[in-house]
C-alpha cells in the first residue's frame, strides 16, 4: 500500500518583479533652456554638442534603454522633447498625455524661465488623463556650468525650487517616501550636499522630494546621467507597487479563490442562473427572481421560463 503524499500548502501569489518595462518621458520648460542638449547628453555623452542648437519643431522623440543594477530592470525611455515656443504650445499638449514621467526645465541664469516651468507643470497636471496615475515629475535647472564660473548670473535658488516643489508634490505623488537618502551629509549642521554636483541646501535632510529637483549642465554632462537614473527607479518602483496592488485587488475579489475552491462562476446542477457574491455556497438568483423560475415547466406560473417564444409574446414578456 502506498503512502499518502505529504499535504503541502501553498501560500498567496507573489507580484513577480518586472524584467523590462517601457515609459514615455516628456521634456517640457521654456524656449531656449536646454532640453535638446540635455536629451542629446543623455543618449550620446561623449558627443560634442553644437553651440547653435536649432529649436525644437512640434516635437521630437528618441528611446534609451537603462538597466537598474539593483533590480535588473530594464527601463525603455521613450523621451519627447517638446517644443518651448508659445505657437506650438497646444501641441505639445498632445505630447504629454499618457506620460509616464515629465521632466520640467528652466534656465537657473533666467527666473522667467523658471516661471514658465510652473505653468507647464500645472498643464501637465491639468492634462493628465482621468484615471490615470500622475507621472512622476522632477524638476531640472540647465546651465549650472554658467553658474559655477560666475556664481552672480545666477537668478533662480536651488533652495527655492526645492521649496516650491515641496509645496507641489504633495498633491502629485509620494514619490519622496521611496526615495534612497542623499549620499553625503555635512556633519553639524544637519545640511547635505548632493552627490557629485555643486549644489547644497538645508532642505535636502527632509523627506519632501529632494531627488525630485536638480541642477545639470548639458555642456560638461554633470548631473545629467543622475537624473535620468532616478527616474528610471521610481518609475521601476511605480510599476512593483501597481503589480502589488493589482494582486491585493484580485485576491479580494468575491470567488476569486472561494474556500470551497471553486471557480467564480460556478457550476449549478441544472444552471440555475445563479452567480457568486461571497465564499463558500452563498448564491442570489439573477434579478433577485427565485432560481426555480428558470426550471417551471410551460405554460405554468410567471411565464418567464417558458421555452415556446410565441407564448411568452401572448404574455407580454421577452424571451
Amino acid at each position: 500500500m502506498n503512502a499518502a503524499p505529504p499535504l503541502t500548502t501553498t501560500s498567496a501569489p507573489q507580484p513577480v518583479p518586472a524584467t523590462s518595462i517601457e515609459a514615455k518621458l516628456v521634456v517640457l520648460g521654456a524656449q531656449g533652456v536646454g532640453k535638446t542638449s540635455l536629451v542629446s547628453r543623455f543618449i550620446n555623452p561623449t558627443a560634442q554638442l553644437s553651440k547653435n542648437v536649432q529649436s525644437t519643431i512640434g516635437a521630437s522623440f528618441v528611446t534609451k534603454r537603462i538597466t537598474d543594477p539593483d533590480s535588473s530592470t530594464v527601463v525603455r525611455l521613450q523621451i519627447w522633447d517638446t517644443a518651448g515656443q508659445e505657437r506650438f504650445r497646444s501641441i505639445s499638449r498632445l505630447y504629454y498625455r499618457g506620460a509616464n514621467a515629465g521632466l520640467l526645465c528652466y534656465d537657473i541664469t533666467n527666473e522667467r524661465s523658471w516661471e514658465e516651468m510652473k505653468t507647464w507643470l500645472a498643464e501637465m497636471k491639468e492634462n493628465c488623463e482621468d484615471g490615470d496615475a500622475m507621472p512622476i515629475i522632477h524638476v531640472v535647472g540647465t546651465k549650472s556650468d554658467i553658474v559655477a564660473e560666475d556664481p552672480s548670473s545666477r537668478e533662480v535658488t536651488f533652495e527655492r525650487t526645492i521649496a516650491y516643489m515641496a509645496e507641489q508634490i504633495g498633491g502629485i505623488t509620494a514619490q519622496s517616501t521611496a526615495s534612497t537618502p542623499p549620499l553625503t551629509m555635512r556633519p553639524g549642521n544637519g545640511t547635505l550636499q548632493s552627490p557629485d554636483s555643486k549644489r547644497s541646501s538645508g532642505f535636502w535632510n527632509q523627506d519632501i522630494g529632494w531627488d525630485s529637483c536638480h541642477e545639470v549642465s548639458a555642456k560638461d554632462g554633470e548631473g545629467i546621467e543622475e537624473v535620468f537614473r532616478v527616474i528610471a527607479r521610481k518609475l521601476i518602483e511605480q510599476k512593483h507597487q501597481k503589480d502589488a496592488t493589482d494582486l491585493s485587488r484580485l485576491q479580494q475579489t468575491p470567488g476569486y479563490r472561494s474556500e470551497a475552491g471553486e471557480d467564480y462562476f460556478a457550476g449549478h446542477p441544472g444552471h440555475s442562473g445563479s452567480f457568486r457574491v461571497g465564499y463558500g455556497d452563498k448564491r442570489r438568483s439573477w434579478l433577485g427572481l427565485p432560481s426555480v423560475g428558470l426550471g417551471e415547466p410551460e405554460g405554468g406560473g410567471s411565464g418567464f421560463g417558458t421555452r415556446d417564444p410565441d407564448e411568452a409574446r401572448r404574455r407580454g414578456r421577452c424571451c
